[in-house]
């Protein structure tokens, strides 16, 4: 949404602004094998191939919609926020994926503050899992203090 808001022409209706956006394991894709992907590579064909049966109109993993680095995608500087929490899991496969939209950010000139908290031994979405753990409660205050300021 941050996205499509930085680069329509109409601002958003009745002022609304987007002050910043939590992405909590975020899922993105991309063609070629990256190392968080050898985690689980079952899982991780399982994604791809869940990606091609729910948006079958795609290009494919290299699809804006699931790679924002792929070539076409819109530019990272017209983010439509100033602050971005980006929340990673060490074993998950998509891991990596999230760093590197991370450190694209950084790198696309975009003048906002870029968060990357990753949490160490834990896999996709451990917090569904085991919600009361200490590295659930630890992401989930990150998030909290992300979406107070």
């Amino acid at each position: 949404m941050a996205m499509r808001a930085g680069t329509e022409e109409e601002p958003l209706p009745c002022g609304a602004e987007i002050s910043g956006v939590a992405l909590v394991h975020p899922y993105f894709l991309g063609d070629g094998r990256v190392a968080s992907e050898e985690n689980d590579p079952a899982m991780a064909e399982n994604v791809v191939t869940m990606w091609r049966v729910v948006c079958p109109g795609t290009t494919g993993v290299d699809d804006p919609w699931i790679n924002p680095l792929a070539a076409g995608a819109p530019a990272m500087d017209a983010l439509a926020c100033g602050r971005v929490l980006v929340c990673l899991a060490e074993k998950d496969v998509a891991s990596d994926r999230g760093r590197a939209y991370g450190e694209g950010l950084r790198a696309s000139g975009w003048p906002g503050e870029v968060e990357v908290l990753e949490v160490s031994g834990q896999g996709h979405c451990f917090h569904l899992v085991d919600f009361a753990c200490a590295d659930a409660v630890a992401q989930d205050d990150a998030i909290a203090r992300f979406v107070n300021l």
